[in-house]
């Protein structure tokens, strides 16, 4: 019977190899066209690493990390962020912020505003 899957890009079989180093745990890879994830279960929550393919280079889009209707969105600099809030040491939701902060993690609603925001010149 031929393979039909879809190989794992190396940068994400790369992330993949750390975190199995780093906590003995393998992750769940899947690949669906230029997106990939990267999914591991940490007791109530989950560890989701967001790749993307834009002209041929993978790369780290964003993390999140979920637990159950809720979800917490790190850009890739704030991975140290997500590694605590999935640890438990920092809040999933973060505390409410000024407008226009951009430090700390961010829920859907606060990306799904920004998404919608309008510039017309």
């Amino acid at each position: 019977m031929p393979d039909d899957s879809v190989p794992v890009p190396e940068m994400v079989r790369h992330y993949a190899a750390y975190m199995r180093a780093w906590l003995h745990v393998t992750p769940q890879t899947s690949v669906h066209g230029n997106r990939a994830e990267l999914r591991l279960n940490f007791g109530s929550k989950m560890f989701v690493a967001v790749f993307g393919c834009r002209k041929k280079k993978w790369s780290l889009r964003h993390i999140e990390i979920r637990r159950g209707e809720q979800t917490a969105t790190f850009t890739c600099g704030e991975l140290a962020k997500a590694m605590a809030t999935l640890l438990g040491h920092e809040p999933l939701a973060p505390t409410p912020q000024a407008v226009g902060a951009t430090s700390g993690p961010r829920t859907d609603t606060t990306l799904r505003e920004r998404r919608t925001t309008v510039i017309r010149v």
